[in-house]
C-alpha cells in the first residue's frame, strides 16, 4: 500500500481559488481586444496599445500590469512585451492560438452553468432548462467554430492508427458521429485520400462543419445527415464509425446503449474508434486533477454525464458487441484512444 502526504492548504491558495474568475476574466479581455497581436512586432507602452485599441489609457494600464502580474506578459521599464511561448499561444496567427479554446471555456454559457453547480450538486445532474443535450443548442456551433485547438493531437493519433489499418480495405466508409468540427474524420481523410465521411450531427452544426470540410478542400468527400445520434437511422455500414468526446455525456448505461447503436453500422470485420476524458486506474484527483475537474462541467451541463475510466470504456465496447478493445495516448493528446473491432 503506498501512503501519500496529506495536502495542506493556507489563506494565500484559497484567496487564489476564490479569485480565480479574475484571472479568466483576464485572458477572456485580452482575447477579445486582440491584445496580444500587436505585441507579435516587439514591446510596446501602455499609451501605444490604448492608442492601438481604442480604450482609456487607465483601463489599458491596469489590464497590461495584471496580466504581467499573472505571468501572461513580460513587463521591463514602462513597455509590455510576450512571454516566451506567446507568440505561438496567444497571437491569434500563432500554430497554437488558444483564443478559440477561451471562446468557448469561458463562455458566458459555461460561467452561468457554474453558478448553479450547488444546485447539480444537490440534485445530481443540470438543472438548466437548455444544458449540453438539448437539441440543437447554439452552444454547439460555437464549439464546432472555435476548436482548432480541440483535438490535442488526438485526431492525428487516431489517423496514425487507422491510415495502416485502412489501406488493404477494399472501401474506406467513414460515420464520424456527433461529428462537431470534424476534425477527426478530416485528419483521417486528409492522409487516406480514398476515404468518405458521413457527418452526423444537428443541422444547425452542420453547417459549420461543412466549411470546414471545403476549406480542407475536402468537400467532395463528405456528406451530412442530421438528426439526434440515439435515434437517427445511421445508414452505411461503413467501415470505420468514430465516435469522439461524446460519451462522457452520458452515463454508462446509456452510453453503452449509444455504442449499441452505432455498430449496427459497422461493417464485419469494421472498426469502432472512440476518443474520451478518462482516468487510468491508479490516478486519483490529487496524482491527475484534470478528470475529475471535467466531471464538475459535467455535473452541471448535463443529467449523468462524467469522465469513465480506462476500463469502463473497454467495457462499454464489450458491451455494445465490440471485440478486442484497446486504449491508445501520445504525447500531444489530451483525450485517450479506444479502438475496437466488429465481429
Amino acid at each position: 500500500m503506498t501512503h501519500s502526504t496529506p495536502p495542506s492548504i493556507d489563506t494565500r491558495q484559497l484567496h487564489d481559488i476564490a479569485r480565480g474568475y479574475v484571472k479568466t476574466a483576464l485572458l477572456r479581455t485580452a482575447f477579445e481586444l486582440r491584445l496580444f497581436d500587436p505585441l507579435a512586432d516587439g514591446p510596446r507602452t501602455a499609451a501605444e496599445l490604448a492608442a492601438d485599441k481604442d480604450v482609456h489609457p487607465r483601463g489599458m494600464r491596469i489590464l497590461l500590469d495584471a496580466l504581467a502580474a499573472i505571468g501572461l506578459l513580460h513587463n521591463v521599464d514602462d513597455t509590455y512585451a510576450l512571454p516566451d511561448g506567446g507568440h505561438s499561444l496567444l497571437v491569434s496567427s500563432g500554430s497554437q492560438f488558444f483564443g478559440g479554446a477561451v471562446r468557448l471555456g469561458a463562455s458566458d454559457w459555461e460561467w452561468d452553468a457554474q453558478k448553479h453547480l450547488i444546485d447539480a450538486v444537490r440534485h445530481g445532474g443540470t438543472v438548466a432548462e437548455t444544458h449540453a443535450l438539448t437539441p440543437q443548442f447554439d452552444y454547439w456551433e460555437e464549439f464546432a467554430t472555435n476548436t482548432s485547438w480541440f483535438n490535442n493531437g488526438a485526431a492525428e493519433l487516431m489517423a496514425d492508427q487507422l491510415v495502416p489499418w485502412a489501406r488493404d480495405r477494399e472501401s474506406v466508409d467513414v460515420l464520424d458521429i456527433a461529428c462537431s468540427h470534424g476534425s477527426y474524420g478530416f485528419a483521417f481523410a486528409q492522409r487516406e485520400p480514398r476515404a468518405t465521411i458521413t457527418g452526423l450531427d444537428w443541422p444547425n452544426v452542420l453547417e459549420i462543419t461543412r466549411r470546414h470540410a471545403e476549406r480542407l478542400g475536402l468537400a467532395d468527400r463528405f456528406r451530412t445527415l442530421s438528426g439526434d445520434m440515439f435515434k437517427t437511422p445511421l445508414g452505411g455500414p461503413y467501415d470505420i464509425v468514430m465516435l469522439t468526446n461524446v460519451l462522457h455525456h452520458f452515463s454508462q448505461e446509456e452510453a453503452t446503449e449509444l455504442l449499441k447503436h452505432a455498430a449496427t453500422a459497422v461493417k464485419p470485420g469494421g472498426r469502432i474508434a472512440v476518443v474520451g476524458h478518462t482516468t487510468d486506474e491508479d490516478d486519483t484527483p490529487h496524482t491527475n486533477p484534470l478528470p475529475y475537474m471535467f466531471s464538475v462541467i459535467m455535473l452541471v451541463q448535463t443529467h449523468d454525464g462524467e469522465t469513465h475510466s480506462v476500463e469502463t470504456y473497454k467495457r462499454m465496447l464489450t458491451d455494445a458487441g465490440f471485440s478486442n478493445p484497446t486504449d491508445h495516448s501520445a504525447e500531444k493528446a489530451m483525450h485517450r484512444l479506444f479502438l475496437a473491432d466488429r465481429p
